[in-house]
């Protein structure tokens, strides 16, 4: 289960793993039926559904559905999001402020909600996408993209807490500026990092292919920074 699978990181990710022999179901508000289409022609089962991850029913009716349909969820990856206004605080609305935390940090929770049973009797891997705003107060974001972004590292912690007695291993990375249609047109700098490039959506979906995959059975509760070096934590 890949959330905001139609573009961007979750479309990368999505792609990552069916090259990997993984069964892809791609959930997006946006049509996420491309990216399937490529799933399938790794010769991989998929399925595209169109869900928001700000509404909790519609969450819970398309991977509840789903897993119920293939008898189990392995993975769960949850990279929708949005990045939302850049405005200072004295400048945020309160209806710019929930749209945020509703799509980042609820929409996780959601998810992992939703999932959390179908984990429970046969385990799995959850990989939260946080970013790096959420640990040092973002490039370039606003206040309640980096609250949303570093509550979703809480969740993980949490999370991987309550998941470790059924063998659900919980764990995130935090992106930097990758080139993706969220940042495109804002005014970051390929020298924002020692590796002076923005990051591309595939740098981010290996670093998630790793921690979906049987190489990380040791670890959880952790967030992998994706940075070019930005922040070393």
């Amino acid at each position: 289960m890949v959330t905001g699978a139609a573009r961007g990181i979750g479309r990368a990710t999505a792609l990552a793993l069916a090259r990997a022999g993984a069964d892809v179901a791609a959930l997006d508000v946006l049509d996420s039926s491309s990216t399937v289409a490529e799933v399938q022609a790794y010769g991989r089962w998929g399925v595209a559904l169109q869900v928001d991850v700000r509404s909790r029913p519609s969450v819970l009716r398309a991977i509840g559905g789903i897993g119920r349909e293939r008898g189990r969820i392995d993975i769960l990856v949850t990279a929708a999001g949005i990045y939302g206004k850049l405005a200072d605080l004295l400048q945020l609305e309160e209806d710019e402020v929930d749209e945020v935390l509703a799509a980042n940090l609820k929409g996780t929770l959601w998810s992992i909600q939703a999932a959390w049973s179908l984990m429970v009797g046969n385990g799995g891997k959850i990989v939260c996408v946080g970013s790096v705003a959420g640990k040092v107060g973002g490039i370039l974001a606003g206040a309640h993209y980096a609250a949303s972004k570093g509550g979703v590292h809480a969740l993980v912690k949490w999370a991987a807490k309550a998941g470790a007695p059924y063998g659900i291993l919980v764990n995130g990375v935090a992106p930097g500026a990758i080139d993706t249609d969220m940042i495109r047109g804002l005014p970051y700098s390929s020298d924002y990092c020692p590796l002076r490039r923005l990051g591309q959506p595939e740098d981010v979906a290996q670093a998630v292919l790793f921690l979906s995959s049987q190489a990380s059975n040791y670890i959880t509760g952790a967030v992998i920074d994706v940075s070019g070096g930005y922040f070393m934590g």
